[in-house]
């Protein structure tokens, strides 16, 4: 549990998760593990790297953990509809803390093999703090092994050298556990790279190229309400029925709760080039590596929440935020601290 700025707005986050199965790479990539220092000296400590979840179909993985003053232990009420209690313990004392019934609020983990009481070939568990997960996750996961790894999306915007604004989007892992081998080619397999999230909806349109030609695809505007912001996001639905659902039963600033899969893939324009007898050939390019987007393949009705979010509300948030980016950017920080398919994603994966 990080420490976080006080927050300016009540919005409630809109939130995201994903889960995905696949086959590990990057690892031997210099931006697989860092560790580093925060512009407030904190250690950090950062990971990256591939999960193939097909052939020639990779989805990135990204988490950062950063050094906090303490860590929260919880534990489980002994009555049936009673609360949780929790636990402050310092930063230095996470791994000697030991109070009966409690367990650290973090990280599932399980990226090594062990052999338990039985003799048998386990994964070694683990509940880590973010920035304890960043070092066993570096130290230990290997290209080639398969894993299965749930977790949050997180966005954020930044702007860029050309002062445009643009979305990060990121797959944050709260859980990483090797499973069985994955093979891409066998009988029955299925790919396993889904997400769900609560968005605003804004509109939708049909899609259309670079030559304002329709594509058949439909584009969702949609707000995001984090923590600290909110996002402009697109999401894409390819089935022209549920695309009507949406025309015809959502406004601007109804939230509503969808699902879908999150793909990638190779961008590939058809350029001509001249070769040396002055003939034209004609020769595909890899213009970007890969392209991520998220598909919506259904969305569950009675989430549709249309008194939430309104548009009041929204733009009163954003003020706010706008207001704040500008005091700091003018005076610096005050911080004192660092319809279709439905999916249920409670189902329990062994880690």
């Amino acid at each position: 549990m990080a420490e976080k700025k006080q927050r300016l707005f009540d919005l409630p986050e809109t939130k995201g998760a994903f889960q995905l199965k696949g086959v590990v790479s990057g690892t031997d990539k210099d931006g697989f593990y860092n560790e580093k220092k925060t512009k407030t000296g904190k250690d950090m400590r950062t990971i990256n790297f591939g999960v193939s979840y097909d052939d020639s179909e990779t989805l990135y993985i990204n988490k950062t953990g950063i050094a906090q003053s303490k860590v929260y232990f919880s534990k489980k009420a002994e009555e049936k509809g009673g609360k949780s209690t929790t636990e402050a313990v310092d930063w230095d004392n996470r791994f000697s803390y030991n109070r009966e019934g409690f367990k650290l609020i973090g990280n599932n983990i399980g990226v090594r093999k062990k052999i338990d009481e039985k003799g048998k070939e386990v994964n070694d568990k683990k509940v880590l703090t973010d920035f304890d997960a960043c070092k066993e996750i570096g130290d230990n996961l290997k290209d080639g092994a398969s894993v299965f790894i749930r977790g949050n999306i997180d966005y954020s915007s930044f702007i860029n050298d050309k002062g445009d604004k643009r979305v990060s989007i990121k797959l944050d892992p709260n859980q990483v556990s090797l499973c069985s081998d994955i093979n891409f080619k066998a009988d029955g397999y299925e790919k396993q790279n889904n997400f769900n999230q609560i968005i605003i909806f804004m509109g939708i349109d049909k899609e259309k190229d670079s030559n304002d030609k329709e594509t058949g695809r439909f584009v969702v505007s949609a707000k995001i309400v984090t923590y600290s912001t909110i996002e402009d996001v697109e999401y894409i639905i390819t089935d022209s029925k549920l695309a009507n659902l949406f025309k015809k039963n959502l406004k601007p600033y109804n939230a509503i709760k969808v699902n879908g899969d999150i793909v990638s893939s190779k961008q590939v324009e058809e350029v001509s080039e001249e070769d040396a007898w002055g003939e034209t050939d004609k020769m595909n390019k890899v213009s970007n590596p890969t392209k991520r987007e998220f598909i919506i393949k259904g969305a569950t009705p009675s989430t549709i929440d249309k008194e939430l979010y309104t548009e009041e509300k929204v733009q009163e948030a954003i003020a706010k935020i706008n207001n704040a980016n500008k005091a700091e950017n003018d005076f610096g920080s005050s911080s004192t601290s660092d319809w279709g398919e439905v999916s249920d994603d409670d189902d329990e994966e062994v880690w």
